[in-house]
């Protein structure tokens, strides 16, 4: 193969591309993934976290290539799932999926009947695909229509769209891996020759879907365990959930209480070629830096702190077992926003801080219809699914969905470690109490003022 349609990757090693898919990666479309980090803000705990979505989706691309090779009998699917791959991040904006509530906030509701599940960026991902004059150059319209339903999996049997979204699609096989690489940590390793050679397709019901032979349960279980070690030390580390969310408040408060008219109008999707045009321009460092330039809005202080890592701290956690009523255990995680916004007054009128700047936030499991949870395990004579194969799976899977809820607030801990574990213990204290008078409002509210001491 020609030594220039190779490229040297650090997780793969060389990654082969047909001339056609070069001629896709060259587009300006395509290019600006190289903007896009994979995991925002996560490099100001882990330096060396500053791979983008232009690596991450060369990584799947690959992937889905070699798994393509052995479960796929036809050339044809096998291409447009090399495709799929290659596209299926091509619509994220600035700080990916760090924005997706507020793009489902402000765009109009009825583009969103009838796809409760999509993520919008995957919508948008469906317009660009469909409409860039770029990719049209190198790609047909029925390829298009074609890879679009792939991804949305309208297209094909449900082993196609498994591939590249699916419980253990070539999207996760690459990203653990390349995660964990740039990150510096080792959590994310497991077995991705073994799993890939254990895959299958399995006929169930008419339908064709990916299995795993028995051979292979020792390789998903390792990979069962790189996602939660993952998700639990990199994804859930609590300085990346505070930059994320400061990240989201400060693009909310922009457009809701600044009025930022060019910031609302990015975060409005309604599905115009115009729309798109326009989203396309942007990237994670255009946005801070626009965001910098206006002065005086609540915007502009959150992006400052977030440049100068002055963050918030994390003023209270607990987890659904912290709440024993089950009645109040229910209230918290509903994760209804006007509890979260009732929360956020009564602790800034407490302790002194702008409401503005306290955010509740409720960790939850966010792959929740795509566990590993049913894959079929062939065995000789039976089939059963993994859940039934793996005692392991259980107990992770179980220990992964526990739901935790965070408050962050713009407070600097004063002096040692133990004042700061008191101070804590008092933000705590107060804040149960809030919690159970939201809960229960007719309850009286008996607030320790000792924190403001």
């Amino acid at each position: 193969m020609d030594s220039r349609l190779e490229i040297r990757d650090p997780i793969h090693g060389f990654i082969y591309r047909e001339p056609y898919e070069r001629d896709l990666i060259d587009t300006r479309v395509y290019q600006r993934l190289r903007n896009l980090r994979q995991l925002a803000l996560a490099h100001l705990v882990y330096l060396g976290a500053t791979h983008t979505r232009f690596d991450h989706s060369l990584g799947a691309f690959h992937i889905a290539g070699k798994l393509g090779k052995v479960l796929v009998e036809s050339e044809s699917e096998r291409r447009l799932i090399r495709l799929a791959a290659l596209l299926h991040d091509i619509g994220h904006g600035p700080f990916s999926h760090v924005a997706e509530p507020i793009l489902r906030a402000h765009s109009p509701k009825q583009l969103l009947e009838g796809k409760e599940e999509s993520k919008i960026h995957e919508l948008i991902s469906a317009d660009i695909i469909l409409k860039n004059t770029e990719l049209k150059e190198y790609l047909s319209d029925r390829e298009r229509e074609q890879i679009v339903g792939l991804l949305d999996g309208s297209f094909g049997h449900s082993y196609l769209h498994e591939l590249v979204s699916g419980p253990i699609d070539a999207d996760k096989q690459d990203y653990l891996l390349r995660d964990s690489h740039f990150s510096g940590v080792k959590y994310g390793i497991y077995d991705q020759e073994r799993l890939a050679n254990t895959l299958c397709v399995y006929d169930d019901n008419d339908d064709f879907v990916i299995a795993i032979s028995i051979d292979g349960l020792h390789a998903l279980e390792q990979f069962v365990l790189a996602k939660y070690y993952m998700t639990t030390q990199v994804y859930r580390h609590k300085i990346r959930l505070i930059t994320d969310n400061m990240i989201e408040r400060a693009i909310r408060l922009g457009i809701e209480a600044d009025g930022i008219k060019w910031l609302k109008s990015l975060y409005a999707y309604d599905g115009s070629d115009e729309y798109i045009q326009e989203y396309l321009q942007w990237h994670d460092e255009r946005l801070m830096t626009e965001i910098l330039r206006e002065k005086n809005t609540h915007a502009e202080d959150i992006f400052k702190r977030l440049r100068e890592r002055r963050l918030f701290k994390c003023i209270f956690e607990a987890d659904q077992n912290d709440f024993h009523d089950p009645w109040v255990r229910d209230f918290v995680f509903a994760g209804a926003n006007d509890f979260h916004r009732s929360l956020e007054s009564m602790i800034a009128k407490h302790f002194g801080f702008d409401a503005n700047y306290v955010i509740a936030y409720t960790v939850t499991f966010a792959s929740a219809t795509k566990t590993e949870s049913e894959i079929p395990v062939l065995h000789r004579t039976k089939t059963t699914v993994f859940h039934d194969e793996s005692a392991l799976f259980k107990s992770v899977d179980q220990k992964i969905r526990e739901q935790h809820f965070h408050i962050y607030a713009p407070v600097e801990y004063r002096g040692d470690e133990r004042k700061k574990s008191r101070q804590f213990r008092e933000f705590k204290m107060v804040i149960l109490q809030m919690i159970q008078k939201l809960a229960n409002p007719q309850q009286e509210l008996h607030l320790d003022r000792e924190s403001e001491s």
